[in-house]
Parts: C-alpha cells; structure tokens; sequence
C-alpha cells in the first residue's frame, strides 16, 4: 500500500491540465476552477509519477501520510 499522497501547489499550477490527461482517476477539476487531487485510499505511483514528471511548473509533489 502507498503511504504517500500527491499534492499539488495551486500557487504555480496554470491549470495546463497535463495530469488530468495522464491521471484522469486522481487528478479534477473543481467546481471552483482548480485543479484538485480526489481521496483515495491508494494511489497509483507510475500515474502519479508521470504527472509529476510532465507538469510544467513542477507543482505536483508526494507528500508523506
């Protein structure tokens, strides 16, 4: 079971949605605009890693539980 949780840092995303493309299960868009990441229980770390990866502005990070 994964013990971390990504977040991300809403002051450096630009909303480009690159993680919602490549992890479309964790990472939505709120009623409000922002992206945001969903509860889960587990996440999947190559999803997330891969979003990680792609953002733009390295807003993503893993956070310990």
């Amino acid at each position: 079971m994964n013990s971390k949780t990504p977040v991300i840092d809403l002051s450096q995303c630009v909303g480009c949605e690159a993680c919602l493309a490549l992890c479309p299960d964790v990472f939505v868009i709120s009623d409000t605009g922002y992206i945001e990441v969903e509860q889960m229980d587990d996440y999947p770390m190559d999803c997330v890693d891969e979003a990680i990866n792609c953002c733009p502005t390295n807003c993503i990070q893993w956070k310990n539980q």
